[in-house]
């Protein structure tokens, strides 16, 4: 359900989650939940589900786009994912919590970039033909990278959002953590808020 959501309570909400590396969703929710329920965890072990108060997501952390001397994309200002924080769940095998997958940035694809160099920029995009020869396995000395991720720690997953008759009004992509960050997930509480406004 799209909520409203005033300039302060965004502002306060992107600040929260950049100090303590959870989802913009989460951070907003943290700040929309009763004083008595804010007092309790909202970030744990991914092993260690407190099964009371918010719903609970899997959720592994990614840094933010290494921009070097690059311009940040004027949408998402250099974060590479969607400018309102929207965040989908994806449902996860053996009772665990769905996993939190964050929308990217429909502008840079990803990349947090506000120019895209055409012989790439050193950070993946949702188009692979931008990523030509950023993955090459002779550049590795030692062990190569995860071979599901080539190193990235996460893959892209195309998505469709519908209107209420079920007619496609747009092309989405999200982040999905690899596999090879199992060690890294930790549960985040809260509700996903997609905002509007």
């Amino acid at each position: 359900m799209s909520r409203h959501v005033s300039n302060d309570l965004k502002r306060r909400a992107r600040e929260l989650a950049e100090r303590e590396g959870i989802p913009y969703s989460a951070a907003l929710a943290r700040l929309r939940t009763p004083r008595a329920q804010a007092d309790q965890p909202t970030d744990t072990a991914a092993d260690q589900p407190s099964r009371f108060l918010l719903p609970e997501y899997l959720y592994v952390p990614f840094p933010a786009p290494d921009l070097g001397d690059a311009a940040p994309c004027d949408s998402c200002q250099g974060s590479g994912l969607d400018a309102e924080g929207r965040t989908f769940a994806q449902p996860s095998d053996g009772g665990r919590p769905p996993l939190l997958l964050e929308v990217v940035c429909s502008v840079c694809e990803g990349c947090g970039r506000a120019e895209h160099d055409p012989e790439g920029c050193g950070h993946p995009h949702t188009d692979p033909d931008m990523d030509d020869g950023l993955y090459d396995e002779d550049d590795y000395d030692e062990e190569p990278p995860c071979p599901s991720c080539a190193g990235r720690e996460f893959n892209y997953m195309q998505g469709m959002l519908s209107d209420d008759q079920g007619e496609p009004v747009e092309v989405i992509y999200l982040r999905l953590p690899c596999g090879c960050t199992a060690d890294r997930m930790r549960i985040v509480l809260g509700e996903l808020v997609e905002v509007s406004g």
